[in-house]
């Protein structure tokens, strides 16, 4: 009984663990601002995002300052088209997929500033501030709060279980055992999370073109959650493997007396 109820909390530790780890993968992939505007050159690679920025600062740069539109958008779509000039719209790229996620409730705003710098002229460095469109999900605010919630509170109590499943001493190979199958459970997860919910699911729950960054930035991440998928779902697998080898291995080498020694004493 002890060593079933050792084995049931181990079960919960390994699932809040799993869940608190792949839980913080989704956040790095889907909801983080900072890591949006730091691969500002991947982001941009996106002509439909490119277009609407250039789009955007031509037309109010045009209706303002009376510079050529077409002249202006190519010159945004040159800039941005480079990594030192996709970094010149960091900070954008950070407030659009903040305010994307319900982080930022203000509007996406452009500084003249932020303009002079890719329309390379410093005439409309004093314009007022203009607005990005890029609308608020509500979905995807939601999963932001639900996993700013669960991931720490996953790792508490993956924590709080591990030292209660240590108190009630299970046995060492079944502690191993349920081991490879949490590790099999992790893997699972930083693929379902880490990769397919920010690459197909966030994409989806929205036909704002903002919505596809986290696609972009999941495809970043790709070479690193498959290498943690495989370290984890192959060190799963040697466990299970390895614990059922030790099993059999002590099956074949217990006496084959002992039942019949039990018998004989017991009609003795």
């Amino acid at each position: 009984m002890r060593r079933t109820l050792a084995g049931l909390i181990f079960g919960l530790a390994y699932v809040c663990a799993s869940l608190a780890i792949s839980g913080w993968l989704l956040q790095r992939s889907a909801f983080d601002p900072s890591r949006t505007g730091d691969l500002s050159g991947i982001v941009m690679q996106d002509s439909r995002i490119k277009t609407q920025i250039s789009d955007t600062i031509a037309d109010a740069v045009a209706s303002q300052r009376g510079l050529d539109k077409e002249t202006v958008r190519r010159t945004v779509n040159a800039v941005a088209g480079t990594r030192e000039g996709a970094a010149l719209l960091g900070q954008v790229l950070h407030d659009a997929h903040a305010r994307l996620i319900g982080q930022l409730r203000g509007p996406v705003r452009i500084t003249g500033a932020q303009m002079a710098l890719v329309v390379r002229n410093q005439a409309v460095a004093d314009m007022p501030s203009i607005t990005l469109p890029v609308p608020r999900v509500t979905a995807l605010d939601r999963i932001r709060r639900i996993l700013h919630w669960m991931v720490p509170f996953c790792a508490l109590f993956a924590v709080g279980f591990f030292v209660i499943g240590f108190m009630l001493h299970p046995n060492r190979a079944a502690l191993i055992h349920s081991l490879g199958y949490g590790m099999l459970l992790l893997a699972l997860l930083i693929v379902v999370l880490g990769y397919i919910v920010p690459r197909f699911v966030v994409p989806s729950l929205s036909d704002s073109i903002w919505a596809d960054v986290p696609a972009r930035l999941a495809n970043d991440s790709l070479p690193l959650l498959v290498g943690l998928a495989i370290v984890f779902g192959g060190g799963g697998m040697m466990l299970l493997v390895g614990t059922g080898l030790l099993r059999r291995r002590r099956r074949w080498n217990a006496p084959v007396s002992t039942y019949r020694y039990r018998e004989e004493r017991r009609w003795g």
